[in-house]
């Protein structure tokens, strides 16, 4: 039998409670329908540049983006008036969770931070760092960026 440390049981229960609220927010509202909440899967060409149909970001609202990668499993992009967009990573600076996107906000399921999805900044702890940016630019009716 293996030993489990609570912090790998506290982790693995986050990375569930982050399944499971991803889910609901998709079922209750996906993104696109201006409750600006979801998940979506990008594309990747063959230079690594990944993207999201400018479509699938409610104007007003974010989404979160699953990556795939180890360093940025997720990146929260919004945007914050029509054709403006901006990203960040979704990884709570807390301890590590992935956030939810909720319109104008992002949401940590794991000890309820929340963040400003236009700016990254820490709106209500215990996060007390904000999240990083990521660099998206439009090309055409694609949201790209690389991480």
């Amino acid at each position: 039998m293996t030993d489990v440390t609570r912090r790998t049981a506290i982790a693995l229960g986050g990375a569930a409670a982050t399944t499971l609220g991803l889910a609901a927010c998709t079922a209750a509202g996906g993104a696109g329908d201006g409750s600006g909440s979801g998940s979506v899967e990008p594309t990747k060409d063959a230079s690594g540049t990944s993207s999201v149909a400018a479509a699938d970001i409610p104007v007003g609202g974010s989404i979160i983006v699953q990556t795939g990668s180890n360093a940025d499993p997720a990146i929260a992009i919004a945007q914050p008036s029509k054709g403006q967009f901006v990203a960040h990573t979704a990884v709570c600076t807390h301890q590590g969770c992935i956030v939810a996107a909720a319109g104008k906000d992002l949401q940590c399921p794991c000890h309820h931070s929340k963040f400003d999805a236009y700016t990254g900044k820490v709106v209500n702890g215990p996060a007390s760092l904000p999240l990083d940016a990521v660099p998206v630019t439009l090309n055409g009716d694609r949201v790209e960026f690389t991480v």
